[in-house]
């Protein structure tokens, strides 16, 4: 009977070995594919940034308009400027930026908007120039939808 104990115990510990040595294999394949996998998200995250359009350079133009929200500033200073809309409505419409998420900007000093009448859209595109404190911006180019 004590034989018989001590072989399963012998057993036992073989099977738990075998157990430890598996999973330990599977351990190193799992951390062996995340590496691998790690490697291929920076490699995506460098060509992301890589054909990212460049930002203005915020931190200068805050600095200029004395402003810690620059972009706002400019999105705000765009907004007012419905002299800057080239068309007209139509069927009562008033041709407008919707809002402040309907611009873009690019680098070095672009703007890119959308304006609407609720009939008619289209897109403008904008250079702004900084000077002093206050901001200038020039119809670049205008395409109807």
């Amino acid at each position: 009977m004590k034989r018989f104990g001590v072989l399963v115990l012998g057993v036992l510990l073989a099977v738990s070995a075998g157990t430890a040595v598996h999973y330990q294999r599977q351990a190193k394949i799992s951390s062996e594919r995340l590496a691998e996998s790690m490697r291929q998200v920076e490699q995506l995250r460098r060509l992301l940034d890589s054909s990212r359009i460049p930002e203005p350079e915020w931190e200068q133009i805050g600095k200029a308009l004395k402003t810690a929200e620059p972009e706002s500033l400019l999105r705000s200073s765009l907004l007012a400027r419905q002299d800057l809309i080239p068309w007209k409505g139509v069927l009562g419409g008033t041709m407008a930026i919707p809002g402040p998420d309907s611009i873009w900007f690019f680098a070095p000093a672009w703007a890119l908007a959308y304006v609407e009448d609720g009939h008619i859209a289209g897109y403008l595109l904008f250079r702004f120039r900084i000077s002093g404190n206050r901001v200038t911006w020039t119809l670049v180019d205008q395409e109807p939808l």
